[in-house]
């Protein structure tokens, strides 16, 4: 008898979750999600810091379509992103330090198209990237 009872009731819950409408009471039931992921915004493009690593880490742009690159920490640890020295021992940009959740963006248009190598250190390690902005050929 307990038990008809009980599966009366759950019967009844269940019935009643299901005839509440959207936003009427709390069935228990976990609500339908979608995830959008929106574009970046015009003339960006991402670099992910994920893993001690660049993704992607190897960067072809078209400056008459992306002109800034926006890096986002998405690691549990500091980083700065560095680029390499040119011949003139000049450095190309560097960013603050990133911490996670941190990001950096670099407007690619206010220097010479070029191969820009640049890197993050790891301890001893250095770890790549590269945008090259020069123009197809």
């Amino acid at each position: 008898m307990l038990r008809i009872i009980a599966l009366t009731l759950v019967a009844a819950t269940l019935a009643g979750a299901c005839a509440s409408g959207p936003g009427e009471g709390n069935s228990g039931i976990a609500p339908q999600t979608t995830t959008t992921t929106l574009p970046p915004p015009e003339g960006v493009t991402f670099v992910r810091i994920n893993n001690a690593s660049f993704r992607p880490s190897n960067l072809t742009i078209d400056l008459d379509e992306l002109q800034i690159v926006r890096w986002i920490n998405e690691d549990d640890r500091e980083y700065t992103i560095v680029s390499r020295a040119r011949v003139d021992g000049e450095r190309v940009f560097q960013s603050p330090v990133l911490g996670p959740g941190d990001e950096w963006e670099f407007d690619f248009t206010t220097v010479p198209p070029d191969v820009h190598r640049y890197f993050m250190e790891l301890g001893a390690q250095t770890i790549p990237g590269l945008v090259d902005t020069r123009p197809a050929q």
